[in-house]
């Protein structure tokens, strides 16, 4: 299922919207959706796509751009989580491990 399928099936499920009017250039006040509807729209995205959204606020005009949005979001994150597991690997092989003991002593 593509970001914009997933974002119109939460638009159909949460807000109980036409489908046939979720197009990617439809603008998403149109369908009624005003600051508060954003405002919950991206508590939804960020469980869906299980992303951390900025804190600085997030707006997009049409369902495309939010699903852009999405998937640059998406990508830059596991493109952060792969960068940093290397990072953390080495950090854990760098701490002092305890010694063996010798179970027959």
């Amino acid at each position: 299922m593509t970001t914009i399928e997933r974002l119109a099936r939460i638009l159909v499920e949460r807000y109980k919207l036409d489908p046939a009017r979720l197009t990617a250039d439809q603008p998403l006040d149109s369908l009624g959706i005003d600051s508060l509807g954003m405002v919950e729209m991206l508590f939804f995205i960020e469980e869906e796509f299980s992303v951390h959204l900025p804190s600085d606020g997030v707006t997009f005009g049409t369902l495309g751009e939010a699903a852009r949005y999405v998937d640059d979001l998406v990508a830059g994150q596991k493109a952060a989580q792969r960068k940093a597991m290397p990072q953390k690997a080495a950090q854990e092989s760098a701490r002092p491990q305890p010694a063996p003991t010798d179970p027959t002593a």
